[in-house]
């Protein structure tokens, strides 16, 4: 402990690291600032870039058909109804508990159960499916 508290409470040390013409702070900044970029190493990560970049196109290019976007819309217009049933019971309860039963199996019949998890196995099944097997 001895000598690292005198290392860091001698007037050189404070010198050594604060100076603004030799000290450490000024030596990093100047080698930071002096570090340069070659036109080939621009040249290659332009290049890995433009892969990347293409690969992402390739790969998202079929997510914006008019299909994918009519698909989506339905889905998040489906689940916003369920979550608004959901939600419109638990308003209700404490006013008209039989306008509540009422909300509750609408939103837990078979053609909003059906419906929620059709759209919940089509958008979130194959990445669980996908997860499950990478483990094994």
């Amino acid at each position: 402990m001895g000598w690292f508290s005198n290392f860091f409470s001698s007037s050189k040390a404070v010198d050594n690291v604060l100076d603004k013409d030799n000290g450490l702070l000024a030596q990093a900044g100047e080698w930071i600032g002096n570090m340069s970029y070659t036109d080939e190493e621009k040249a290659e990560s332009r290049e890995r870039l433009n892969q990347g970049l293409v690969e992402y196109i390739k790969t998202t290019l079929s997510e914006n058909t008019i299909r994918s976007k009519t698909r989506r819309f339905v889905a998040i217009m489906w689940i916003s109804v369920e979550l608004f049933l959901v939600l419109l019971t638990c308003a209700s309860a404490p006013f008209d508990i039989e306008l509540a039963k009422f909300y509750w199996s609408v939103a837990t019949s078979e053609l909003m159960f059906w419906g929620t998890m059709s759209v919940i196995g089509f958008f979130f099944g194959p990445y669980m499916i996908g997860n499950h097997f990478k483990r094994k």
